[in-house]
């Protein structure tokens, strides 16, 4: 993917980066990364989908390249409305750019942005994708202390070994692509600790409501085992009478299907974009 920073870099704009074709009336796909990822965390997609679409990969704010959490930010009722607000205004600029709505692909808590996005500002999205998406109920949004404290942990790691962590992460998850790999180790060491420290991931806003919100095409993949929708919270997005939103559990894979079961993942993803878009 070639880089490109915005020409003026402040508190609304993030990095990001194009790959693609470069006529702009071709279909359009801004990538949403989880958290302690970046918009380079997306290499095998990206292999799959150049060749057909314009893609965008996304630094939430945060994260990778772009701008870090200001403390008011930090100490705000919904640090989450903010990165949501940043990457609204790129989403709306990209859309500009095409000459019209584009697609969204949003891991984890890039899913919960790509939901977002797609019930609040219809306008700019044309489809949205959602893997396993952090949909966690208001009174289970903040981690516990100990889940947070490892994983700032973790990311400090990162920094201080990345090659260590690189060998673990490879015998760790033995069906990621291996291109996946040295961006996933990278961006552990960009994320803003700040940010990971108060163990959110998710809107303020309830995810059901916003699921009811939908009214464009939107794909969600659920992991069969881990990541933050729990079985009860799958049973109930089971139950959300939307007929916009096709929501199915991929069997065997964890939080991150498209690293756990790639082929599993392209096998619907790929041909359900192509009937969007």
């Amino acid at each position: 993917m070639v880089s490109r920073m915005p020409p003026a870099f402040d508190a609304t704009d993030l990095a990001y980066r194009w790959s693609g074709p470069t006529d702009p009336s071709a279909p359009t796909v801004v990538l949403l990364h989880g958290l302690g990822d970046s918009g380079d965390c997306w290499p095998d997609a990206v292999r799959r989908w150049s060749s057909t679409y314009r893609l965008v990969g996304l630094d939430l704010l945060g994260h990778g390249r772009s701008p870090r959490f200001t403390a008011e930010q930090l100490a705000s009722s919904d640090p989450m409305e903010a990165m949501y607000a940043a990457a609204e205004v790129i989403v709306a600029r990209v859309a500009a750019a095409h000459g019209g709505p584009v697609a969204v692909v949003g891991h984890s808590m890039g899913g919960g942005i790509a939901g977002a996005l797609a019930a609040r500002r219809a306008e700019l999205v044309s489809a949205a994708v959602l893997e396993d998406p952090a949909w966690r109920d208001p009174e289970h949004r903040v981690q516990p202390r100990g889940i947070v404290h490892e994983r700032v942990a973790e990311c400090r790691a990162f920094v201080e070994d990345p090659q260590g962590q690189l060998d673990r992460g490879r015998a760790d998850n033995p069906s990621w692509p291996e291109v996946e790999l040295s961006p996933w180790v990278e961006s552990k060491a960009q994320v803003d600790l700040a940010f990971v420290g108060l163990g959110i991931a998710n809107l303020l806003q309830p995810w059901d409501d916003i699921v009811g919100a939908i009214t464009v095409p939107t794909l969600v993949l659920l992991a069969e085992r881990g990541g933050p929708v729990t079985p009860e919270v799958r049973a109930r997005a089971a139950q959300l009478d939307n007929s916009h939103v096709d929501i199915r559990v991929v069997e065997g894979a964890g939080h991150c299907i498209r690293r756990d079961r790639p082929d599993a993942y392209h096998g619907l993803v790929d041909p359900w974009l192509a009937d969007q878009l």
